[in-house]
Protein backbone atom coordinates (compact mmCIF):
# COMPACT_ATOMS: atom_id res chain seq x y z
CA UNK A 1 0.00 0.00 0.00
CA UNK A 2 1.35 3.40 -0.94
CA UNK A 3 1.58 5.96 1.85
CA UNK A 4 1.34 9.73 1.79
CA UNK A 5 3.26 11.62 4.44
CA UNK A 6 2.35 15.19 5.29
CA UNK A 7 6.04 16.06 5.21
CA UNK A 8 6.29 15.06 1.53
CA UNK A 9 3.08 16.70 0.33
CA UNK A 10 3.51 19.25 -2.43
CA UNK A 11 -0.04 20.57 -2.39
CA UNK A 12 -3.67 20.15 -1.36
CA UNK A 13 -5.80 21.17 -4.31
CA UNK A 14 -9.48 22.07 -4.01
CA UNK A 15 -11.62 21.75 -7.12
CA UNK A 16 -15.21 22.82 -7.74
CA UNK A 17 -17.27 20.17 -9.48
CA UNK A 18 -21.05 20.22 -9.92
CA UNK A 19 -21.24 16.44 -10.15
CA UNK A 20 -21.36 16.07 -6.35
CA UNK A 21 -24.38 16.41 -4.05
CA UNK A 22 -24.66 19.65 -2.08
CA UNK A 23 -22.69 18.37 0.92
CA UNK A 24 -20.88 15.56 -0.88
CA UNK A 25 -17.18 15.45 -1.73
CA UNK A 26 -14.32 13.42 -3.16
CA UNK A 27 -10.87 13.11 -1.54
CA UNK A 28 -8.05 11.67 -3.68
CA UNK A 29 -4.87 11.01 -1.69
CA UNK A 30 -1.72 10.52 -3.74
CA UNK A 31 1.96 10.25 -2.78
CA UNK A 32 2.69 13.94 -3.09
CA UNK A 33 -0.69 15.51 -3.59
CA UNK A 34 -4.20 15.54 -2.12
CA UNK A 35 -7.13 16.66 -4.25
CA UNK A 36 -10.52 17.61 -2.84
CA UNK A 37 -13.50 17.96 -5.16
CA UNK A 38 -16.88 19.34 -4.07
CA UNK A 39 -19.73 21.40 -5.48
CA UNK A 40 -20.23 23.66 -2.43
CA UNK A 41 -18.25 25.20 0.39
CA UNK A 42 -20.07 22.89 2.80
CA UNK A 43 -18.87 19.84 0.86
CA UNK A 44 -15.35 21.18 0.91
CA UNK A 45 -15.61 21.83 4.65
CA UNK A 46 -16.71 18.25 5.34
CA UNK A 47 -13.92 16.91 3.14
CA UNK A 48 -11.36 18.88 5.14
CA UNK A 49 -12.98 17.61 8.34
CA UNK A 50 -12.56 14.03 7.13
CA UNK A 51 -8.98 14.75 6.13
CA UNK A 52 -8.24 16.13 9.59
CA UNK A 53 -9.67 12.97 11.14
CA UNK A 54 -7.50 10.80 8.89
CA UNK A 55 -4.38 12.76 9.80
CA UNK A 56 -5.06 12.24 13.52
CA UNK A 57 -6.02 8.57 13.10
CA UNK A 58 -2.94 7.73 10.99
CA UNK A 59 -0.50 9.99 12.85
CA UNK A 60 0.15 12.16 9.77
CA UNK A 61 1.06 9.19 7.52
CA UNK A 62 -2.02 8.40 5.43
CA UNK A 63 -2.57 5.48 3.05
CA UNK A 64 -3.10 6.54 -0.55
CA UNK A 65 -6.72 5.98 -1.46
CA UNK A 66 -9.87 7.69 -2.67
CA UNK A 67 -12.98 8.61 -0.65
CA UNK A 68 -16.26 9.65 -2.19
CA UNK A 69 -18.90 10.54 0.37
CA UNK A 70 -22.20 12.30 0.89
CA UNK A 71 -24.80 12.44 3.71
CA UNK A 72 -27.88 10.26 3.82
CA UNK A 73 -30.04 12.98 5.43
CA UNK A 74 -30.11 16.73 4.83
CA UNK A 75 -30.98 17.44 8.48
CA UNK A 76 -28.46 16.26 11.08
CA UNK A 77 -29.07 18.03 14.34
CA UNK A 78 -28.17 18.49 17.98
CA UNK A 79 -30.32 20.31 20.54
CA UNK A 80 -29.05 21.97 23.71
CA UNK A 81 -31.49 23.03 26.41
CA UNK A 82 -30.15 26.17 28.10
CA UNK A 83 -33.49 27.00 29.75
CA UNK A 84 -32.93 24.74 32.72
CA UNK A 85 -29.18 25.25 32.99
CA UNK A 86 -27.48 28.22 31.38
CA UNK A 87 -24.41 27.41 29.28
CA UNK A 88 -21.98 30.23 28.47
CA UNK A 89 -21.18 31.51 24.98
CA UNK A 90 -17.84 29.66 25.17
CA UNK A 91 -19.69 26.45 26.06
CA UNK A 92 -22.03 26.93 23.09
CA UNK A 93 -19.09 27.47 20.75
CA UNK A 94 -17.50 24.30 22.10
CA UNK A 95 -20.63 22.33 21.27
CA UNK A 96 -20.65 23.89 17.80
CA UNK A 97 -17.04 22.82 17.26
CA UNK A 98 -17.98 19.28 18.24
CA UNK A 99 -21.01 19.35 15.98
CA UNK A 100 -18.80 20.33 13.05
CA UNK A 101 -16.43 17.49 13.90
CA UNK A 102 -19.40 15.13 13.55
CA UNK A 103 -20.65 16.78 10.33
CA UNK A 104 -23.87 17.87 12.04
CA UNK A 105 -25.47 20.88 10.39
CA UNK A 106 -28.39 22.12 12.57
CA UNK A 107 -28.06 23.52 16.07
CA UNK A 108 -31.42 23.61 17.84
CA UNK A 109 -31.10 26.14 20.69
CA UNK A 110 -33.79 25.63 23.35
CA UNK A 111 -33.74 29.16 24.78
CA UNK A 112 -36.80 29.42 27.02
CA UNK A 113 -38.31 27.32 29.78
CA UNK A 114 -40.30 27.46 33.00
CA UNK A 115 -36.90 27.52 34.72
CA UNK A 116 -35.39 30.41 32.76
CA UNK A 117 -35.70 32.82 29.83
CA UNK A 118 -32.29 33.12 28.14
CA UNK A 119 -32.64 35.53 25.17
CA UNK A 120 -32.67 39.32 25.43
CA UNK A 121 -35.87 40.85 24.02
CA UNK A 122 -35.52 44.62 24.06
CA UNK A 123 -39.26 45.32 24.02
CA UNK A 124 -39.75 43.18 27.15
CA UNK A 125 -36.70 43.77 29.38
CA UNK A 126 -38.19 42.00 32.40
CA UNK A 127 -37.90 38.68 30.57
CA UNK A 128 -34.18 38.67 31.29
CA UNK A 129 -34.10 41.03 34.27
CA UNK A 130 -36.48 38.79 36.22
CA UNK A 131 -37.16 35.68 34.15
CA UNK A 132 -33.55 34.56 33.66
CA UNK A 133 -32.89 33.61 37.28
CA UNK A 134 -34.31 31.04 39.65
CA UNK A 135 -33.76 30.89 43.39
CA UNK A 136 -32.32 27.35 43.40
CA UNK A 137 -32.04 24.17 41.36
CA UNK A 138 -32.48 20.43 41.70
CA UNK A 139 -28.83 20.09 42.72
CA UNK A 140 -28.45 22.74 45.41
CA UNK A 141 -30.04 25.71 47.09
CA UNK A 142 -27.99 28.27 45.16
CA UNK A 143 -29.38 30.83 42.75
CA UNK A 144 -28.92 30.01 39.07
CA UNK A 145 -29.08 32.67 36.36
CA UNK A 146 -27.89 33.76 32.95
CA UNK A 147 -28.99 35.00 29.54
CA UNK A 148 -27.57 35.94 26.15
CA UNK A 149 -27.55 39.52 24.94
CA UNK A 150 -28.58 40.09 21.36
CA UNK A 151 -24.95 40.80 20.46
CA UNK A 152 -23.95 37.44 21.97
CA UNK A 153 -26.69 35.73 19.99
CA UNK A 154 -25.35 37.28 16.79
CA UNK A 155 -21.83 36.18 17.76
CA UNK A 156 -22.93 32.57 18.24
CA UNK A 157 -24.92 32.52 14.99
CA UNK A 158 -21.97 33.91 13.03
CA UNK A 159 -19.68 31.32 14.60
CA UNK A 160 -22.10 28.53 13.71
CA UNK A 161 -22.30 29.73 10.13
CA UNK A 162 -18.51 29.64 9.86
CA UNK A 163 -18.84 25.90 10.60
CA UNK A 164 -21.69 25.41 8.09
CA UNK A 165 -24.21 24.99 10.91
CA UNK A 166 -27.65 26.61 10.84
CA UNK A 167 -29.21 27.75 14.11
CA UNK A 168 -32.84 27.12 15.07
CA UNK A 169 -34.08 29.10 18.10
CA UNK A 170 -36.84 27.59 20.21
CA UNK A 171 -39.28 29.87 22.03
CA UNK A 172 -41.61 27.41 23.75
CA UNK A 173 -45.30 28.39 23.82
CA UNK A 174 -48.02 28.46 25.10
CA UNK A 175 -46.75 26.07 27.79
CA UNK A 176 -43.36 26.03 29.53
CA UNK A 177 -43.79 29.76 30.18
CA UNK A 178 -43.61 30.19 33.96
CA UNK A 179 -40.47 32.34 33.71
CA UNK A 180 -42.44 34.69 31.44
CA UNK A 181 -45.39 34.75 33.83
CA UNK A 182 -43.03 35.66 36.66
CA UNK A 183 -41.91 38.70 34.65
CA UNK A 184 -45.31 39.58 33.15
CA UNK A 185 -48.16 38.01 35.19
CA UNK A 186 -50.81 39.67 33.01
CA UNK A 187 -49.96 37.20 30.22
CA UNK A 188 -51.44 34.33 32.20
CA UNK A 189 -55.09 33.52 32.69
CA UNK A 190 -55.41 34.92 36.20
CA UNK A 191 -52.50 37.41 36.57
CA UNK A 192 -50.96 35.22 39.26
CA UNK A 193 -47.69 36.11 40.98
CA UNK A 194 -45.47 33.12 40.23
CA UNK A 195 -41.78 32.43 40.78
CA UNK A 196 -39.45 31.21 38.06
CA UNK A 197 -39.78 27.44 38.35
CA UNK A 198 -37.09 25.81 40.43
CA UNK A 199 -37.74 22.13 39.72
CA UNK A 200 -38.37 19.65 36.94
CA UNK A 201 -41.90 18.86 35.79
CA UNK A 202 -44.73 20.14 33.61
CA UNK A 203 -46.21 23.37 34.99
CA UNK A 204 -49.92 24.17 34.86
CA UNK A 205 -49.67 27.95 34.51
CA UNK A 206 -49.34 28.78 30.81
CA UNK A 207 -49.96 31.71 28.48
CA UNK A 208 -53.62 32.65 28.31
CA UNK A 209 -55.23 31.38 25.13
CA UNK A 210 -57.89 34.10 25.05
CA UNK A 211 -56.14 37.41 25.71
CA UNK A 212 -55.17 39.54 22.73
CA UNK A 213 -52.17 40.95 24.59
CA UNK A 214 -50.71 37.42 24.65
CA UNK A 215 -50.80 37.13 20.85
CA UNK A 216 -49.23 40.62 20.64
CA UNK A 217 -46.49 39.59 23.08
CA UNK A 218 -45.64 36.44 21.11
CA UNK A 219 -45.55 38.30 17.81
CA UNK A 220 -43.38 41.07 19.28
CA UNK A 221 -40.91 38.41 20.45
CA UNK A 222 -40.92 36.78 17.02
CA UNK A 223 -40.20 40.17 15.43
CA UNK A 224 -36.94 40.39 17.39
CA UNK A 225 -36.07 36.71 17.02
CA UNK A 226 -36.15 36.82 13.20
CA UNK A 227 -33.70 39.73 13.28
CA UNK A 228 -31.23 37.57 15.22
CA UNK A 229 -31.63 34.20 13.51
CA UNK A 230 -31.49 34.38 9.69
CA UNK A 231 -31.76 30.65 8.94
CA UNK A 232 -35.53 30.75 8.28
CA UNK A 233 -36.71 28.40 11.04
CA UNK A 234 -38.37 29.13 14.38
CA UNK A 235 -39.27 26.37 16.80
CA UNK A 236 -42.31 27.17 18.98
CA UNK A 237 -42.32 24.08 21.19
CA UNK A 238 -46.11 23.77 21.64
CA UNK A 239 -45.80 20.62 23.76
CA UNK A 240 -47.11 19.59 27.19
CA UNK A 241 -49.81 22.24 27.33
CA UNK A 242 -51.85 21.51 30.44
CA UNK A 243 -55.21 23.21 29.88
CA UNK A 244 -56.69 23.25 33.39
CA UNK A 245 -56.34 27.06 33.56
CA UNK A 246 -57.96 27.45 30.13
CA UNK A 247 -60.95 25.37 31.26
CA UNK A 248 -61.55 27.88 34.07
CA UNK A 249 -60.55 31.08 32.28
CA UNK A 250 -63.37 33.39 31.06
CA UNK A 251 -61.13 34.81 28.33
CA UNK A 252 -60.26 31.36 27.01
CA UNK A 253 -63.87 30.25 27.07
CA UNK A 254 -64.90 33.39 25.17
CA UNK A 255 -62.22 32.69 22.57
CA UNK A 256 -63.50 29.12 22.11
CA UNK A 257 -66.97 30.50 21.36
CA UNK A 258 -65.68 33.38 19.25
CA UNK A 259 -63.69 31.11 16.93
CA UNK A 260 -66.37 28.36 16.96
CA UNK A 261 -64.00 25.80 18.47
CA UNK A 262 -65.01 22.55 20.14
CA UNK A 263 -62.82 22.74 23.23
CA UNK A 264 -59.48 23.77 24.71
CA UNK A 265 -57.60 21.42 22.37
CA UNK A 266 -59.10 23.35 19.48
CA UNK A 267 -57.97 26.58 21.13
CA UNK A 268 -54.42 25.27 21.28
CA UNK A 269 -54.52 24.39 17.58
CA UNK A 270 -56.00 27.83 16.78
CA UNK A 271 -53.20 29.51 18.77
CA UNK A 272 -50.49 27.49 17.00
CA UNK A 273 -51.96 28.07 13.55
CA UNK A 274 -52.19 31.82 14.21
CA UNK A 275 -48.55 32.00 15.27
CA UNK A 276 -47.53 29.80 12.35
CA UNK A 277 -49.25 32.19 9.93
CA UNK A 278 -47.35 35.10 11.45
CA UNK A 279 -44.02 33.25 11.25
CA UNK A 280 -44.67 32.31 7.63
CA UNK A 281 -45.49 35.95 6.85
CA UNK A 282 -41.87 36.66 7.83
CA UNK A 283 -40.62 34.12 5.29
CA UNK A 284 -39.81 31.55 7.99
CA UNK A 285 -40.95 27.98 8.62
CA UNK A 286 -42.43 26.85 11.93
CA UNK A 287 -41.25 23.77 13.81
CA UNK A 288 -42.98 22.20 16.81
CA UNK A 289 -42.84 19.00 18.84
CA UNK A 290 -45.40 16.47 17.65
CA UNK A 291 -48.50 16.49 19.83
CA UNK A 292 -50.92 13.60 19.30
CA UNK A 293 -53.74 15.68 20.76
CA UNK A 294 -53.44 18.19 17.93
CA UNK A 295 -53.16 15.74 15.04
CA UNK A 296 -55.21 16.85 12.08
CA UNK A 297 -55.75 20.34 13.46
CA UNK A 298 -52.30 21.85 13.01
CA UNK A 299 -51.54 23.22 9.56
CA UNK A 300 -49.59 20.68 7.50
CA UNK A 301 -46.90 23.24 6.70
CA UNK A 302 -45.75 23.14 10.35
CA UNK A 303 -42.72 20.85 10.63
CA UNK A 304 -42.96 18.23 13.36
CA UNK A 305 -40.08 17.06 15.51
CA UNK A 306 -41.38 13.60 16.35
CA UNK A 307 -40.32 12.92 19.92
CA UNK A 308 -43.30 11.09 21.39
CA UNK A 309 -43.63 8.08 19.13
CA UNK A 310 -44.60 4.74 20.66
CA UNK A 311 -44.28 1.94 18.15
CA UNK A 312 -48.04 1.55 17.77
CA UNK A 313 -48.39 5.20 16.63
CA UNK A 314 -45.74 5.24 13.93
CA UNK A 315 -48.34 4.58 11.26
CA UNK A 316 -50.03 7.83 12.29
CA UNK A 317 -46.79 9.69 11.63
CA UNK A 318 -46.49 8.08 8.23
CA UNK A 319 -49.99 9.39 7.50
CA UNK A 320 -48.69 12.86 8.38
CA UNK A 321 -45.87 12.41 5.86
CA UNK A 322 -48.41 11.42 3.23
CA UNK A 323 -50.37 14.60 4.06
CA UNK A 324 -47.33 16.73 3.17
CA UNK A 325 -46.00 17.31 6.67
CA UNK A 326 -42.21 17.33 7.07
CA UNK A 327 -40.90 15.26 9.99
CA UNK A 328 -37.60 15.18 11.87
CA UNK A 329 -36.85 12.08 13.95
CA UNK A 330 -36.08 13.17 17.53
CA UNK A 331 -37.64 10.11 19.20
CA UNK A 332 -36.96 10.20 22.92
CA UNK A 333 -36.18 6.50 22.69
CA UNK A 334 -33.35 6.27 21.74
CA UNK A 335 -32.22 9.84 20.90
CA UNK A 336 -32.61 11.78 24.16
CA UNK A 337 -29.07 12.16 25.45
CA UNK A 338 -30.11 13.12 29.00
CA UNK A 339 -31.65 9.68 29.56
CA UNK A 340 -29.30 7.23 31.31
CA UNK A 341 -27.44 4.59 29.33
CA UNK A 342 -29.76 1.97 30.84
CA UNK A 343 -32.64 3.49 28.86
CA UNK A 344 -30.88 4.65 25.71
CA UNK A 345 -27.90 2.41 25.12
CA UNK A 346 -25.24 3.11 22.53
CA UNK A 347 -26.34 0.03 20.59
CA UNK A 348 -29.96 1.24 20.53
CA UNK A 349 -28.92 4.66 19.20
CA UNK A 350 -26.89 3.08 16.42
CA UNK A 351 -29.35 0.34 15.45
CA UNK A 352 -32.50 2.46 15.62
CA UNK A 353 -35.18 2.30 12.94
CA UNK A 354 -34.62 5.75 11.49
CA UNK A 355 -37.78 6.00 9.40
CA UNK A 356 -41.40 5.88 10.52
CA UNK A 357 -42.79 2.65 9.07
CA UNK A 358 -40.87 3.05 5.80
CA UNK A 359 -38.65 5.54 4.01
CA UNK A 360 -40.15 8.81 2.85
CA UNK A 361 -38.52 11.89 1.33
CA UNK A 362 -40.32 14.19 3.80
CA UNK A 363 -38.64 12.52 6.77
CA UNK A 364 -35.63 14.76 6.42
CA UNK A 365 -33.32 13.69 9.22
CA UNK A 366 -32.35 13.08 12.82
CA UNK A 367 -31.68 15.12 15.94
CA UNK A 368 -30.29 14.27 19.37
CA UNK A 369 -31.67 16.54 22.14
CA UNK A 370 -29.76 17.13 25.38
CA UNK A 371 -32.20 18.30 28.06
CA UNK A 372 -30.30 19.72 31.00
CA UNK A 373 -32.41 19.57 34.15
CA UNK A 374 -30.00 16.86 35.31
CA UNK A 375 -26.99 18.03 33.26
CA UNK A 376 -25.63 21.05 35.13
CA UNK A 377 -22.18 21.34 33.55
CA UNK A 378 -19.98 20.43 30.58
CA UNK A 379 -18.32 17.49 32.35
CA UNK A 380 -21.68 15.81 32.81
CA UNK A 381 -22.75 16.82 29.29
CA UNK A 382 -19.70 15.12 27.76
CA UNK A 383 -20.43 11.89 29.64
CA UNK A 384 -24.01 11.76 28.40
CA UNK A 385 -23.40 13.04 24.87
CA UNK A 386 -20.43 10.95 23.74
CA UNK A 387 -20.19 8.43 22.20
CA UNK A 388 -23.98 8.44 21.59
CA UNK A 389 -23.79 11.59 19.45
CA UNK A 390 -21.11 9.87 17.38
CA UNK A 391 -23.46 6.96 16.80
CA UNK A 392 -26.31 9.27 15.77
CA UNK A 393 -24.01 11.25 13.47
CA UNK A 394 -22.97 8.07 11.67
CA UNK A 395 -26.59 6.92 11.38
CA UNK A 396 -27.59 10.31 9.94
CA UNK A 397 -24.70 10.38 7.47
CA UNK A 398 -24.27 6.78 6.28
CA UNK A 399 -26.54 4.81 4.01
CA UNK A 400 -28.21 1.89 5.77
CA UNK A 401 -26.17 -0.65 3.81
CA UNK A 402 -22.90 0.90 5.04
CA UNK A 403 -23.80 0.78 8.74
CA UNK A 404 -22.43 -1.88 11.04
CA UNK A 405 -22.49 -1.62 14.82
CA UNK A 406 -19.56 -3.96 15.45
CA UNK A 407 -17.38 -1.97 13.05
CA UNK A 408 -18.48 1.22 14.78
CA UNK A 409 -17.44 -0.06 18.21
CA UNK A 410 -14.02 -1.07 16.89
CA UNK A 411 -13.49 2.55 15.87
CA UNK A 412 -14.24 3.87 19.39
CA UNK A 413 -10.57 4.04 20.57
CA UNK A 414 -9.67 6.20 17.56
CA UNK A 415 -12.88 8.20 18.05
CA UNK A 416 -11.99 8.89 21.69
CA UNK A 417 -8.50 9.98 20.62
CA UNK A 418 -10.13 12.41 18.22
CA UNK A 419 -12.34 13.79 21.00
CA UNK A 420 -9.26 14.10 23.23
CA UNK A 421 -7.74 16.51 20.70
CA UNK A 422 -10.79 18.70 21.43
CA UNK A 423 -10.21 18.41 25.21
CA UNK A 424 -13.34 16.31 25.65
CA UNK A 425 -12.93 14.15 28.73
CA UNK A 426 -15.06 12.11 31.19
CA UNK A 427 -16.12 9.66 28.49
CA UNK A 428 -17.68 6.28 29.34
CA UNK A 429 -16.15 2.97 28.34
CA UNK A 430 -18.01 0.83 25.83
CA UNK A 431 -19.30 -1.49 28.55
CA UNK A 432 -20.73 1.48 30.40
CA UNK A 433 -22.70 2.61 27.33
CA UNK A 434 -24.44 -0.79 27.14
CA UNK A 435 -24.85 -1.56 30.84
CA UNK A 436 -25.66 -4.95 32.30
CA UNK A 437 -28.48 -5.64 34.73
CA UNK A 438 -26.75 -4.35 37.87
CA UNK A 439 -25.47 -1.13 36.30
CA UNK A 440 -28.85 -0.59 34.63
CA UNK A 441 -30.52 -0.91 38.02
CA UNK A 442 -28.17 1.74 39.44
CA UNK A 443 -28.81 4.00 36.44
CA UNK A 444 -32.57 3.65 36.86
CA UNK A 445 -32.37 4.38 40.60
CA UNK A 446 -30.37 7.51 39.86
CA UNK A 447 -32.82 8.56 37.17
CA UNK A 448 -35.88 7.91 39.31
CA UNK A 449 -34.80 10.66 41.69
CA UNK A 450 -36.24 13.07 39.14
CA UNK A 451 -39.61 12.10 40.55
CA UNK A 452 -38.49 13.46 43.90
CA UNK A 453 -37.89 16.81 42.19
CA UNK A 454 -41.24 16.88 40.41
CA UNK A 455 -43.80 19.23 41.91
CA UNK A 456 -46.73 16.95 41.13
CA UNK A 457 -48.26 17.28 44.58
CA UNK A 458 -47.71 21.04 44.44
CA UNK A 459 -49.57 21.13 41.09
CA UNK A 460 -52.56 19.30 42.56
CA UNK A 461 -52.74 21.64 45.54
CA UNK A 462 -52.27 24.70 43.36
CA UNK A 463 -54.95 23.51 40.91
CA UNK A 464 -57.41 23.16 43.79
CA UNK A 465 -56.54 26.64 45.00
CA UNK A 466 -57.11 28.18 41.57
CA UNK A 467 -60.34 26.28 41.10
CA UNK A 468 -61.66 27.46 44.46
CA UNK A 469 -60.81 31.08 43.68
CA UNK A 470 -62.44 30.96 40.24
CA UNK A 471 -65.54 29.30 41.65
CA UNK A 472 -66.00 32.23 44.00
CA UNK A 473 -65.21 34.86 41.35
CA UNK A 474 -67.21 33.37 38.44
CA UNK A 475 -69.87 31.10 39.98
CA UNK A 476 -72.12 31.05 36.90
CA UNK A 477 -69.37 30.05 34.48
CA UNK A 478 -68.00 27.43 36.86
CA UNK A 479 -71.34 25.75 37.38
CA UNK A 480 -71.95 25.55 33.63
CA UNK A 481 -68.57 23.99 32.91
CA UNK A 482 -68.58 21.67 35.85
Amino acid sequence: MQIASLDSLNSIDILVSQKFAREGYLINIGNNNITISASTSAGCFYALTSLKQLIIAYNSVIPCFQIEDRPRFNYRGFMLDVGRYFYSVDNIKKFLDLMALHKLNYFHWHLTEDQGWRIEIKKYPLLTQKGSRRSHTNFNMKEHKGFYTQDEIREVVAYAHSLHIKVIPEIDMPGHMQAVLHAYPELGCFDRKLPVATHWGVKHDILCGGKENVRKFVKDVIDEVVELFPDKFIHIGADEVVKMRWQLCPNCQKAIKKYNLKNEDGLQAHFINDINSYIRSKGYSTIMWNEDISSGRISSDVIWMAYNVPQEKRAMLYDQLQNNRILINTCSKPNYLDLPYSQNTLKQVYNQDVNFVKEHERMIGLEAPLWTEFVPNMKNAYFKTFPRLGALAEVAWCEEKNKDYETFTKKLPAYYELLATQNVTNLPKLKRTNPGKFQSMLDDIWWSRKMLCWHGLHNLIDDARVKHKVKKQYPDMFSKNK
